[in-house]
């Protein structure tokens, strides 16, 4: 049976985010953060987030339908899109009081954030798109998206991206250690974890060892005693992209890494990622990036 793809909604970039809810918001190329109030203005339509947005109740209430589901958020309320996440009908009371921040996949790519970190909050939030958490950790995030938020009102200078990022990539960490708490229990792991979210975690670390001299799903399901076909499932489910795909982002996202290194050589880069010739590791990087390796390395 075909698949209904309507279902999936519209796809938000950051840019249509700035343009639905302009003027009332702040934001750089690279990011939006604006009132939770402001998503009421996308009502009537279903919509797929490009990347990575998070939403902040501080007070007050909000409701929000995800993949089909109504979930009702109150004060220190954390809410999860993910870039597979389908939302719809945002509702927010007179006193809700909160924030919504909304990063594009190009932008969290060009962090310095291992594959396995940037899984974590995926498989995390992979139950439930809220999580109720307390006011000492909501004040935690806030003071990162207050940093934010001044750091993107001084005058535009050559260290902008490099400040964004380094704030991204706080506040990304800070969210990740509060969901940490939230994961554990007094349970023991075997306990705690599906068998899902097990292999899950096996594999995104896999994948952080051993990127650098394997390429192929059929290595990574051989370590994990599972077959390619079962690992690409789970990765889907889990995180909405296949097991080749999460590969081929944790290669580049190292190969951008060495790049950018003093003294590395593209050739130098090549043979570290264990490509048979510079050639085809530039074909690797272009056909997955936009750009060669060369040039990426002299515009960073």
């Amino acid at each position: 049976m075909r698949k209904d793809t309507s279902e999936r909604g519209n796809k938000i970039s950051v840019a249509k985010i700035k343009k639905d809810l302009s003027p009332r918001h702040i934001f750089s190329e690279d990011f939006v953060l604006t009132p939770m109030m402001n998503l009421q203005m996308l009502e009537g339509k279903k919509h797929t987030f490009d990347g990575l947005a998070v939403g902040v109740i501080c007070n007050g209430t909000a409701k929000v339908t995800i993949d089909g589901k109504l979930f009702e958020m109150r004060r220190n309320t954390l809410l999860l899109l993910r870039d597979s996440s389908v939302a719809e009908g945002f509702k927010c009371s007179k006193a809700c009081m909160g924030y919504f921040i909304a990063y594009p996949t190009s932008f969290i790519n060009a962090a310095n954030i291992s594959m396995a970190d940037l899984l974590t909050i995926k498989i995390m939030f992979g139950n439930s798109p809220c999580l109720q958490v307390t006011d000492d950790e909501i004040a935690r995030l806030h003071s990162i998206v207050t940093t934010l938020s001044c750091a993107n009102s001084v005058a535009p200078n050559a260290y902008d991206k490099k400040v964004q990022i380094s704030l991204f990539e706080a506040f990304y960490y800070m969210l990740a250690s509060i969901l940490s708490k939230y994961a554990s229990s007094e349970l023991d792991d075997r306990e705690r974890l599906s068998r899902t979210d097990d292999i899950m975690h096996s594999f995104t670390q896999l994948i952080d060892e051993s990127c650098e001299r394997e390429r192929s799903v059929e290595y990574y399901a051989s370590q994990l005693g599972i077959t390619p076909k079962y690992l690409s499932l789970v990765c889907k489910k889990k995180v909405g992209y296949n097991a080749s795909k999460l590969i081929d982002a944790a290669v580049i996202r190292r190969a951008k890494s060495l790049l950018q290194q003093q003294g590395m050589s593209v050739l130098e880069v090549s043979e570290r990622l264990n490509f048979v010739s510079q050639s085809f590791f530039g074909k690797y990087f272009k056909q997955r990036t936009g750009i060669s390796p060369s040039r990426y390395k002299a515009q960073h």
